[in-house]
């Protein structure tokens, strides 16, 4: 069979308890936990990942959220995910995103 009729549509995701080599400072530590996610389909589009980005995060108990576009180098298009903070009073980063091309 030819490689695209061998195709089949996944999700996989990962939490784990992650490491950076940065200077520390109020907002950035050297140790977080990161959720991953990768979604494979044929015809997905910005709007499904913004999609399951809302479907997420509400999940989570975070309905207020806004997209902005970024750059990742290895996605294009990306995004950061901001969520509106009611004790901090501001817009804060709450994750990041991107379409992988073939």
């Amino acid at each position: 069979l030819p490689p695209q009729e061998k195709f089949s549509p996944v999700k996989y995701f990962s939490i784990d308890r992650v490491f950076r080599n940065e200077s520390l400072d109020a907002t950035h530590l050297a140790e977080f936990h990161q959720v991953e996610g990768l979604v494979a389909d044929r015809g997905l589009t910005l709007g499904h990942l913004m999609g399951i980005l809302r479907q997420f995060f509400t999940k989570l108990g975070i309905s207020q959220l806004r997209f902005k576009p970024a750059y990742n180098p290895y996605t294009e298009p990306s995004m950061e995910v901001f969520s509106y903070h009611e004790g901090l009073k501001k817009w804060v980063e709450v994750g990041n995103s991107g379409v992988f091309r073939p």
